[in-house]
Parts: C-alpha cells; sequence; structure tokens
C-alpha cells in the first residue's frame, strides 16, 4: 500500500479558509498532515481531525477554536495547546501521541475528553480551566527517551480547575501524578489506576468524593 501524500502547511490553510468561507467543519478526517501550527488564531469552525496521522507536532498555542475532534490521532511529535481556549468540547479519545501533551494555561469552556490517550512524555493539565468534566479513563502515560534524556511519564493538574468530575480510572501512569493546588467541583474517581511514583495531593480541593479504591502508588503526599 502506497503511502498517502502529506498536507503541507499551504494546502491546510486553504482547507480552513475554505471551510470557513462555506460555514462547514475544517475536514482532515483521515488524512495525513505534515504537521499542523495554528499559533494565536481564531477559528470560527470546529476541526475534524479523527482518525488522521501527523506527521510532526501539532501547535495551538494561544488559539481559540470552535471545538476539535482528535479521535483516534496519530500524532509523531508533541501536542501544544498553551493558554488557547476551546468554546465546547476537545476529543482526544485513542489519541497515541509521540511526545508531550501539553495543555498549560488552556480554558476548555466544554468537557476535555482524553480516555484512552497514550502518550511517550508527559501530560500536563497545569492551570488548566475546564467548565465541565475531564475524562483521563484508560490513559498510558509512560517515559520518553530522546537524545539521552529521560522525559518522565508525568501527569501534572497542578492548580487546574475542573468545575465537574475528574475521572482517572484504569490507566497507568509511570511517573508521578501531581494535583498540587488543585479545585475539583465534584468528585476524582481514580480507581485502578497505576501510579509508578509519586501521587501529590497536597493542597487540592475536591468538593465531592475522592475514589482511591485499587489506586497504586510508591508514596502519596496529601
Amino acid at each position: 500500500m502506497l503511502n498517502k501524500k502529506a498536507l503541507t502547511q499551504s494546502e491546510i490553510e486553504e482547507e480552513i479558509r475554505v471551510a470557513e468561507l462555506d460555514e462547514r467543519e475544517i475536514n482532515f478526517k483521515g488524512k495525513t498532515l505534515s504537521g499542523l501550527a495554528l499559533q494565536q488564531r481564531e477559528i470560527e469552525q470546529p476541526i475534524n481531525l479523527e482518525g488522521a496521522v501527523v506527521n510532526g507536532a501539532v501547535s495551538l498555542e494561544e488559539s481559540t477554536i470552535k471545538w476539535i475532534n482528535l479521535k483516534g490521532v496519530v500524532i509523531n511529535g508533541s501536542f501544544y495547546f498553551g493558554d488557547g481556549t476551546i468554546k465546547g468540547d476537545i476529543d482526544m479519545t485513542g489519541a497515541k501521541v509521540r511526545g508531550g501533551v501539553n495543555f498549560v494555561g488552556a480554558k476548555i469552556n466544554g468537557n476535555l475528553i482524553l480516555q484512552g490517550l497514550s502518550t511517550d512524555g508527559f501530560l500536563s493539565l497545569n492551570r488548566t480551566e475546564v467548565r465541565e468534566s475531564a475524562n483521563l479513563n484508560s490513559i498510558e502515560i509512560k517515559d520518553a527517551y530522546q537524545a539521552g534524556l529521560i522525559i518522565k511519564g508525568d501527569v501534572y493538574l497542578r492548580k487546574a480547575i475542573i468545575s465537574a468530575d475528574l475521572e482517572l480510572t484504569n490507566s497507568f501512569i509511570e511517573g508521578s501524578l501531581d494535583m498540587l493546588g488543585a479545585y475539583i467541583g465534584r468528585n476524582v474517581n481514580l480507581s485502578s489506576t497505576e501510579v509508578r511514583e509519586i501521587l501529590i495531593l497536597r493542597d487540592s480541593t475536591i468538593k465531592g468524593k475522592l475514589n482511591t479504591e485499587g489506586t497504586t502508588q510508591k508514596e502519596i503526599i496529601q
């Protein structure tokens, strides 16, 4: 089978332009992209990347997007959405990322759905605000090895604000789970999750119940 030709950045920009003119979703479903660089942009149409393959990094830094579908996407680089805004949901169910996944400072006005996400590197939700719930069930966050360095497979929720529930069950985190100063408006479910290093709950606020049934960790800091 021949490899699909990857869309260039200019071809990506053309699809965005036409989709906005036609007032339809920006459709990269099942496509192969060379990379995706949309920093500091106002994207009025939803973006569909379901089942797409991105051969480089995805950078959406400081952009505002209506909503984005990343179900089953394969990203052969990092994913960065620092200080960005999603007006609705962001769905990365079953996504595979060969680099860090970083939502630092992002604002998500709907749900954050990362169920089944796997990544080599860290997952950061530091200072992320989620207006609805965050679904991190069945994620796999593994250490990454780059140029002789080890990037720990940590999950960061430092000072994150999640207005409803945080679901993080049946997951594997090769590093630590750091919830220092996080605020969760309803329940936190960590059941049957393996944290290879430290579970940090110090200074976190959980308005509902905390479920750690079957959760394992080397050390817990409360």
